[in-house]
């Protein structure tokens, strides 16, 4: 926590400057940008080897004020005071007060006009990402001022001016151009040109033990760094992800019409980073793993790195270009990344079927929020920065790009682009807000918007959709009514139905705008034996199916003509079981089916994971265990018949989670060990790991033994020591496993987070729930500090794999016992609490 700190009290008769509350107030916010213009940081910041040692940093902000009545107030959120060494202007020292996280500075010492002050500093490491070996900055939202002090908000840009000293043999990236590189006395000195304007969250530099690849591409030349140690994954990988930011370059610059609007573009592949990527200009920032892919790696792991690749790039313009004025519209920098990126990918890949993967990519992940008690509108009110990290989450990267998707057909592409142009050449190098946005959107139409944005943007949830028939020997009409529609609350959009009779298939169009919604069919049609009421892929919200229908898909899924007609209707089937008008074990025949003859591989992947959740999640362990035999076969069978490796890779990684039987578990042990070998099966140092950790939660025989030979036998160190943070987690003894938990309660136990969210998978495993069950309140009760410590992602990640692998109803009586003891607890917690939890209170409640 921040120490309350007074260097030197005012001396000027009258009271000292008010001091500001913790975080950036929207108060305090917009006084600064009324205020203040011209921003520049000069930064000089000295990198020890030693990672017990404080990184040391000069910053002389520079700055024009159009009123100098009040006290200029920084953001400096560190451990203790001590590390502020100093403020001062042209050499001379001045008076300030610490506290609260605020750098306070009377309003004497500054003029209207230009001002600059001087800071010398020790940098917190809160979001230094510091390793043995690198380090890396990760500022977004709020946490550039848990390094440098700074005016910490998104809507004063500045130019930053950086200077690097580091160990002569590492290598550094940041956001500007390298114009000097010097070396005395074991130091490197790299002198960075200043930047074009950047929000606080997006200064960045990345320093360590790197390997550093340069690839000159269709006149454009970027870096990369990582730190790979497996040779043959670099040659494989590097060429297509240089090929893959160039695409996404390209596309972008012929979409928007504006040239890539920042003077580099090189990036860092991260061991353990905490997110897929981060959009810093010229030093993108990615999970290693999400770009090096394996030999065998599936078509949505392909997918996935192409789309990272382009959503990140895509911010260039959208978010780094034009940024949001404010984190309440955070959501607008994500929705056109991802927007642009699903467009972006086409290309690449000519033999998808790109509807129907939007379609994968974005519902189910959208829908495990919105059918929740913990749902929020796509746009969330926002009082102060420092709980801007509560913001983000599936609505806004799932949801949000459907609903601009539709947007784009109710207004057409053509309107869409050129309204997208007009914004990003309107406020570049600038701030805009979502009302902006809309107001140059609308002027692209006859259509009004108002509705469809207080609709889809600014409430919460989605519709609950059922539909029936009109008529006796036929129908005449169908109905579609929106269950929880009411008073304001509507959800308008137009709907593709398809029926099934015995005539074949016919298609209708319907818009629904009201709690109830006819389509008259002008003649008589054959009563149908299934109706898809979202046939198109457009359609947002549950489905509730009838008795019919539902008789017709678990009989006939996997035989519907249309990829996209599959693919909605597992989606269906799935919110139909979330929503108890499904039993699991209904179900589970179909999926078994689909494995073996969906000929998608995309819609076999998602119907992988499904049945990877039905087995864990859905199934009392009696019925888990009288089902384990054929889900093994079914799988292994699949396994086998199968020539295309990728799919091979996907059936086996689901096989090996779900393994349970002792022939299963022997068979899994020869794969490790290499005593069995597979054909058609190739894998990887990761793959390995992996294995041994599933054994180990499976409790085979010394399996202590068996991960410490699996560390000995893996080669890259950054993987060794994600495995020796995670092994006691694995641990047979359940002290061993009490103890690692109760370690995770110290910040400094979590400060590689993706190394905690896999432990605490493997803590609360269903295997190990049991035993795990004393670990959700307390885990609750950390949630707070995990939020103010943690990046913007770790809290709700917390929380998933906490749940995980839990279906008890103690489980369930400890979240209400947690959340009504606490009426006044963060209503944004509050909610992530109830998304993650909520499988866990379905499948206890059915």
């Amino acid at each position: 926590m921040l120490l309350p700190f007074l260097f030197q009290a005012c001396t000027e008769t009258g009271p000292p400057p008010e001091i500001p509350e913790p975080g950036v107030s929207w108060e305090l916010a917009e006084h600064r940008k009324a205020t203040l213009t011209d921003l520049r940081y000069t930064l000089n910041v000295s990198v020890p080897r030693l990672r017990a040692e404080r990184l040391h940093g000069t910053n002389t902000v520079h700055f024009q004020l159009n009123s100098a009545a009040e006290a200029i107030v920084l953001d400096f959120k560190v451990p203790s005071a001590d590390y502020l060494h100093g403020v001062s202007q042209a050499g001379e020292a001045v008076e300030y007060i610490f506290e609260n996280g605020h750098i306070v500075i009377p309003a004497r010492y500054f003029q209207e006009g230009e001002n600059e002050v001087s800071l010398e500093f020790d940098l917190g490491d809160q979001s230094l990402n510091r390793q043995e070996e690198f380090l890396y900055t990760l500022l977004v939202p709020d946490r550039a001022s848990t390094a440098i002090p700074c005016f910490d908000q998104p809507n004063l840009k500045a130019r930053y001016q950086l200077t690097l000293n580091i160990p002569q043999e590492w290598e550094a990236l940041a956001n500007g151009a390298l114009e000097k590189e010097t070396i005395q006395d074991s130091v490197k000195t790299l002198q960075y040109a200043a930047t074009r304007p950047l929000p606080t969250y997006l200064f960045d530099f990345v320093v360590g033990d790197f390997q550093t690849i340069t690839s000159e591409l269709g006149g454009r030349k970027m870096t990369m760094l990582h730190r790979e140690t497996d040779t043959l994954s670099v040659l494989r990988n590097a060429q297509a992800i240089f090929d893959l930011h160039l695409s996404a370059l390209n596309w972008l610059e012929d979409y928007t019409g504006i040239k890539m609007p920042f003077q580099k573009f090189d990036f860092a592949l991260i061991p353990s980073f905490q997110y897929g990527g981060m959009e810093h200009p010229g030093a993108i920032t990615y999970k290693a793993s999400s770009l090096f892919l394996d030999e065998n790696a599936t078509q949505n792991q392909e997918l996935g790195r192409a789309s990272l690749i382009a959503h990140e790039t895509a911010h260039m313009w959208f978010g780094n270009l034009v940024t949001m004025n404010w984190f309440d519209d955070v959501w607008m920098k994500e929705v056109f990344a991802n927007f642009m990126a699903a467009k972006i990918v086409n290309p690449s890949f000519p033999e998808i079927n790109h509807d129907l993967r939007f379609t994968l990519a974005h519902y189910p992940g959208a829908y495990s929020v919105d059918r929740t008690a913990g749902t929020h509108p796509i746009q969330q009110p926002l009082a102060n920065l420092k709980d801007a990290g509560t913001l983000y989450g599936a609505i806004i990267y799932q949801k949000a790009p459907i609903v601009m998707r539709m947007l784009e057909k109710q207004i057409g592409e053509a309107a869409m682009r050129a309204g997208l142009q007009k914004y990003l050449t309107t406020y570049s190098y600038n701030n805009a807000t979502w009302d902006d946005l809309i107001d140059i959107l609308d002027r692209q139409t006859e259509d009004d918007l108002d509705a469809w944005n207080q609709q889809w943007i600014k409430q919460a949830g989605m519709p609950h959709l059922a539909l029936d028939t009109e008529g006796e020997d036929g129908i005449k009409s169908i109905r579609m009514r929106v269950t929880n529609a009411g008073g304001s609350t509507m959800w308008s959009q137009p709907l593709q139905i398809t029926t099934f009779d015995e005539n074949g298939t016919s298609t209708y169009q319907m818009e629904v705008n009201q709690a109830e919604n006819t389509l008259e069919l002008g003649e008589l049609a054959p009563r149908p034996e299934m109706i898809i009421p979202n046939a198109g892929g457009y359609g947002y919200g549950y489905f509730q199916l009838g008795a019919a229908s539902k008789t017709y898909l678990l009989a006939r899924i996997n035989q519907l003509e249309e990829p996209m007609w599959r693919g909605v209707s597992w989606i269906n089937l799935w919110e139909n079981l979330l929503n108890d008008n499904l039993e699991p074990t209904s179900l589970l025949p179909t999926m078994l089916e689909g494995i073996s003859v969906e000929p998608d591989p995309l819609l076999r992947q998602r119907i992988l994971g499904y049945l990877s959740s039905l087995y864990w999640n859905f199934l009392p362990e009696p019925d888990r265990k009288s089902v384990n035999a054929q889900v093994e076969a079914a799988l292994w069978t699949a396994f086998e018949q199968t020539e295309d490796k990728r799919l091979k890779t996907a059936l086996f990684n689901t096989y090996r989670s779900v393994v349970e039987s002792p022939e299963g578990v022997q068979r899994l042990q020869a794969i490790w060990s290499k005593e069995l070998e597979v054909e058609g099966l190739s894998l990887s140092e990761n793959d390995y790991i992996e294995l041994a950790f599933q054994l180990a939660v499976r409790d085979v025989p010394h399996s202590v033994d068996l991960i410490d030979q699996q560390i000995d036998r893996t080669k890259n160190a950054d993987r060794q020591a994600r495995m020796r943070f995670v092994k006691p987690a694995l641990s047979p003894n359940e002290a061993t496993r009490d103890e690692f938990f109760n370690s995770l309660k110290q910040e400094e136990n979590r400060q590689v987070e993706s190394w905690v969210q896999e432990a605490l998978g493997w803590l609360h495993h269903p295997l190990r729930a049991a035993s795990a069950e004393k670990y959700i309140t307390p885990t609750l009760e950390m949630l707070e500090e995990i939020q103010a410590t943690g990046d913007i992602f770790f809290p709700k990640r917390v929380l998933d794999n906490t749940f995980s692998g839990h279906r008890s109803e103690s489980v369930v009586e400890a979240v209400k016992q947690f959340l009504a003891d606490r009426p006044d607890y963060p209503e944004n917690l509050r909610n992530k609490i109830l998304q993650a939890s909520d499988e866990t209170f379905r499948a206890v409640g059915r």
